[in-house]
């Protein structure tokens, strides 16, 4: 099994989002977690002059650090044992709590940094963050902690839940922003929207609110669809990313199983349909390596039936291709699928020649 990238689709990405951002004014933060921030990724976002790079391991941001000159943005509090980690690579932290902040500011004490902070406000997607009415009580608390400079205010709209991220969450931040100012005087150098990807028409369409001035985003440049929705996002490429399994068995099967059928190792419920005998080709790869259901096949007649922890089985039936064992199938992968494949250590990484 092998994750192909195609850096050129992955440029040409950037280079979009950049013009978006642009015309946006919005600072991007390109967050890089969906492909395990894959050395040739953060070089070509390097080359293309990104300023800032957010990740949520600290060992991903020790690489980073090592071939980066930017800003690394910790897009996750950091856990107690990540504490000392984040703060020697990251140069700033969101938190969503003062526990998270006071934890970072005995940390930086001790390691003699002084990190910036962006406290997280739950607008309504109920990830992280603290809800609106308490954020002026909290900036207070941790403005109070020495060591530690609060910077911004952020929130995060759209990863959990399929949550459909608009205009009105950013309204939320800002007014948030603003009434915490006029109580505490202290004024936000940065208000960081994520997921980036699902505001991105939004900002592309002028409708940002002009306060806003930071957009993090992952999957757009990664694999060009929303998550939420798996809706294309126009003049994207969205196969900049694919796998590649290798058949190691190819046989006429029945296509229903010969005694009755459960829920699988993975709590999924396969439904069986009988179409007669059928030609089923088994994959190199299975759950453990990538989100099965996530990938879309590349060539017509092919369909995934199921998957286990380590195979793949797919109808090829229909398939054009004189397939035999040893041959292999390409799928496109959504943004699921990408990063299980990217952080398995056991996909192959291959860079794609420039004239793919």
């Amino acid at each position: 099994m092998e994750v192909l990238i195609d850096l050129a689709k992955l440029d040409h990405n950037v280079a979009v989002i950049q013009e978006i951002c642009r015309h946006a004014g919005v600072q991007a933060v390109w967050v890089t977690k969906g492909c395990h921030s894959h050395p040739a990724v953060v070089d070509l976002l390097a080359s293309r002059g990104a300023a800032v790079l957010g990740e949520v391991y600290a060992d991903n941001l020790r690489r980073i650090r090592d071939g980066f000159a930017g800003e690394l943005l910790m897009i996750q509090p950091p856990s107690h044992h990540q504490l000392d980690a984040a703060l020697a690579f990251a140069d700033t932290l969101l938190v969503s709590s003062v526990d998270n902040a006071a934890a970072l500011a005995r940390a930086a004490r001790r390691g003699g940094r002084r990190p910036r902070l962006i406290l997280m406000v739950d607008v309504g997607n109920l990830r992280e963050g603290v809800l609106p009415d308490a954020v002026a009580g909290v900036v207070t608390r941790i403005l109070a902690l020495p060591g530690v400079d609060l910077v911004g205010l952020g929130t995060s709209v759209g990863c959990y839940g399929g949550y459909l991220a608009g205009a009105r969450d950013l309204q939320r931040l800002v007014q948030v922003a603003a009434t915490v100012t006029a109580t505490t005087a202290h004024r936000f150098r940065t208000l960081s929207a994520g997921s980036g990807t699902m505001l991105l028409e939004l900002a592309a369409a002028g409708g940002m609110p002009p306060e806003i001035n930071q957009l993090r985003i992952g999957a757009a440049f990664l694999v060009g669809d929303q998550p939420p929705t798996g809706k294309a996002l126009p003049a994207l490429y969205q196969d900049a990313f694919l796998l590649r399994g290798e058949i190691l068995e190819l046989a006429r099967k029945p296509s229903l199983p010969q005694a009755p059928t459960g829920t699988d190792a993975f709590g999924r419920t396969v439904t069986f349909v009988d179409l007669g005998e059928r030609k089923r080709a088994l994959l190199d790869f299975g759950m453990t390596d990538v989100d099965v259901y996530a990938l879309t096949p590349r060539s017509a007649g092919v369909r995934i039936l199921g998957a286990t922890s380590n195979y793949t089985i797919c109808d090829v039936t229909e398939s054009p291709e004189r397939l035999r064992v040893g041959s292999h199938l390409v799928f496109r992968m959504a943004y699921s699928a990408m990063a299980r494949a990217m952080a398995s250590v056991h996909t192959q990484k291959t860079i794609l020649p420039a004239s793919s």
